[in-house]
């Protein structure tokens, strides 16, 4: 992919209504001004540093369904070129908290491709925070498309079919860091995020214990980094190895 692919270069979600003010939680929790200049500045020019407080409170105590609609091109642009101070899965996890599945389908087409371009620009970007600011690492990226509601099979169909070095330093890092958590029949995903997307942990979980993806996690080994964290890689594949003899019996 090239730059001008990033997947925050995507038409816009439409909204009807520009919003005149962005109301708050009658509690006081947060105050007017907090959001006030958000609606005296043209959208495209609008900092994402500013709308980060509004991401993290959109609908539950800032703003309409329809106000997150208009900020919604310009967060999918921010969060993948830029820094982002809170959690990813957050701001992703709103998608579903507004149903997005039953927006018009030319949206929905438009919410599809931007994170299935998001996902393919991750794949090939590793360390991913290189070209990816806002994102740590490539389980961020999965976990992120997760709290949507997308069932995951087709992302990690790409995972398959994409055979490039980066692809395979991310099945590396992603086995060091968390493969060991599959053992005895669980994923290290019945906590945090992964709690609320139960079925798209278990869908990661059966492709990680394939035959084929554990054979490509040997063939890569080579490209384990030192990094602090290498002496975990060898027991996770192990895991990973004695999980898929049991799920195969």
């Amino acid at each position: 992919l090239q730059d001008s692919d990033l997947p925050g270069h995507i038409p816009g979600i439409e909204c009807s209504v520009t919003p005149v003010q962005i109301d708050c939680c009658p509690c006081g929790c947060t105050k007017p001004d907090a959001t006030a200049h958000l609606v005296t500045v043209p959208l495209r020019e609008l900092r994402f540093l500013d709308l980060a407080d509004y991401s993290f409170s959109a609908m539950t105590t800032q703003g309409s369904v329809d106000d997150f609609r208009y900020f919604l091109p310009r967060l999918f642009q921010g969060i993948v070129e830029e820094p982002y101070s809170y959690s990813n899965e957050t701001l992703f996890h709103k998608l579903k908290y507004v149903k997005w599945t039953t927006w018009p389908e030319d949206e929905q087409t438009v919410v599809k491709r931007y994170l299935d371009s998001l996902w393919q620009y991750g794949l090939t970007s590793f360390p991913i925070v290189d070209r990816l600011p806002g994102f740590f690492e490539i389980e961020t990226v999965l976990s992120s498309i997760a709290q949507t509601g997308e069932v995951l099979d087709q992302y990690l169909n790409t995972w398959t079919e994409t055979k490039t070095r980066e692809a395979d330093e991310h099945l590396i890092q992603f086995v060091t860091m968390y493969g060991s958590e599959f053992a005895d029949g669980k994923t290290f995903f019945n906590e945090g995020f992964w709690g609320d997307a139960r079925s798209q942990a278990q869908a990661l979980r059966r492709w990680f214990l394939q035959a084929d993806t554990l054979q490509r996690i040997n063939d890569a080994a080579h490209l384990l980094r030192n990094d602090g964290f290498e002496h975990l890689f060898e027991p996770a594949v192990l895991v990973l190895e004695a999980e898929g003899q049991r799920l195969s019996r």
